[in-house]
């Protein structure tokens, strides 16, 4: 049987956060008392969940941002007095992308698979509707993604609603902007401007709407970015100096991160360096918080190409490394981080063939800045997302027709290619 899931809210705000992931796309906060919407259903994403079947015609994505802690109690109301919705709620890892969080499973909360055909669905007990699971506890600065299914395609759109205190409550977004990672170059590549709640719009000098930064197109100098999150009343918003700088002190041909032995080795060439005093090798245990495993020299100034290596024991604790390059006066340049995960293959595709999912384990790739595209036959990208690199990456094929297919996974310095058959 189908299962439905209920839901109230006294004061809440609601980001549909859209980036243009296939069909997870939202870009509306909302800010009411009682209920909020109605919302409206579009094609589906790729698929998700662990008991949403993607079976329905129309979906919906939509961010709650968490300001008081307690159990999630909330009703989906939909415009039909009958029908089925299905409903599944992911908690979203700190800095990670709400669309490509949702496609992990492990991030998945609750999720209710309607029992009854009412057109309404429900966490929890507060509310009547007839299709309930339990409530489960979030916290205050938790993010979540909730996918709504509907399965019947009986209603067009649908309502929400939390719960008052003490169950959880909601409000607006952060839009506080993060900074870039290291320090930025005229020939710095484009990358992607985060922040603290992504899925606003930037504005500014050299920004794309989505917050792709390209320093060719800004040029040197400091400029305001503005970032806007939400919708008025209920939007937040933030600025950003960003400063780019003329010259890149070191201008980097490859860097290679691969396991040898009990070694994990950091191979790098350099075809120039400008001022460059040394660099370090650095690892960490979560990807953010890193310790120098290393040190070693730069060249000063030369045009000379040069290699450099550097190696530190494997420990299975620590699962990401960096280079960071050092001027003499004392301005840094990241590099990474890279997945060093040394208890999993190179790379590896699996099951091939499938039907349905697949499985991707990548080591050395850059763990924010990795895309992986499929491609058909006759050369057309058909699917192209952003790869979250740690122990192991997945990718759904169930849209796709049976057929052989090129997969293309790269990052800044690696690619790997590789065929898939579609079952």
């Amino acid at each position: 049987m189908k299962t439905l899931i209920n839901f109230t809210l006294l004061s809440f705000l609601l980001l549909l956060y859209t980036d243009g992931k296939s069909q997870c796309n939202t870009a509306t906060s909302i800010c009411n008392q009682g209920v909020v919407g109605p919302f409206t259903f579009s094609t589906p994403g790729p698929s998700v969940s662990t008991c949403l079947d993607f079976y329905g015609p129309g979906y919906a994505y939509v961010v709650l941002y968490i300001t008081q802690s307690g159990p999630l109690e909330m009703l989906i109301n939909g415009s039909a007095s009958s029908g089925f919705l299905d409903v599944a709620i992911f908690l979203i890892p700190p800095g990670q992308d709400p669309c490509v969080a949702i496609q992990n499973s492990a991030n998945q909360i609750s999720c209710n698979y309607a029992s009854s055909a009412s057109g309404c669905n429900q966490i929890g007990t507060y509310f009547s509707c007839p299709s309930s699971v339990s409530s489960p506890m979030v916290s205050a600065g938790d993010k979540l993604m909730i996918v709504v299914e509907n399965w019947s395609g009986s209603s067009s759109n649908f309502t929400l609603q939390l719960a008052p205190s003490p169950a959880a409550q909601s409000g607006p977004g952060n839009a506080t902007v993060n900074p870039p990672s290291s320090t930025v170059y005229t020939s710095t590549p484009s990358f992607q401007m985060t922040a603290v709640d992504n899925g606003g719009v930037w504005s500014g000098v050299g920004i794309t709407p989505g917050g792709i930064f390209d320093p060719s197109i800004s040029g040197a100098g400091t400029f305001t970015l503005t970032y806007s999150l939400g919708t008025p009343p209920c939007d937040a918003v933030s600025t950003y100096q960003i400063t780019v700088n003329l010259n890149l002190a070191v201008e980097i041909n490859t860097i290679d991160l691969f396991c040898e032995g009990d070694k994990v080795k950091l191979l790098w060439e350099t075809e120039s360096q400008s001022n460059c005093d040394y660099f370090t090798f650095e690892r960490s245990r979560d990807g953010f918080d890193f310790q120098i495993v290393d040190v070693i020299d730069g060249a000063g100034t030369t045009n000379e190409l040069l290699q450099y290596i550097s190696s530190v024991d494997y420990d299975f604790e620590y699962k990401y490394y960096r280079l960071v390059e050092v001027d003499y006066n004392g301005e840094k340049t990241i590099y990474g981080p890279f997945n060093g995960d040394c208890s999993i293959d190179d790379f590896l595709i699996y099951p091939n063939p499938t039907s349905a999912i697949i499985n991707i384990q990548l080591v050395g790739f850059h763990l924010n800045k990795t895309n992986m595209k499929v491609i058909d036959a006759f050369g057309k990208i058909i699917i192209r997302q952003k790869a979250m690199i740690n122990s192991e990456q997945h990718l759904s094929l169930k849209g796709l027709s049976a057929g052989i297919y090129t997969l293309v996974i790269e990052d800044e310095y690696h690619r790997e290619i590789s065929k898939i058959v579609k079952l």
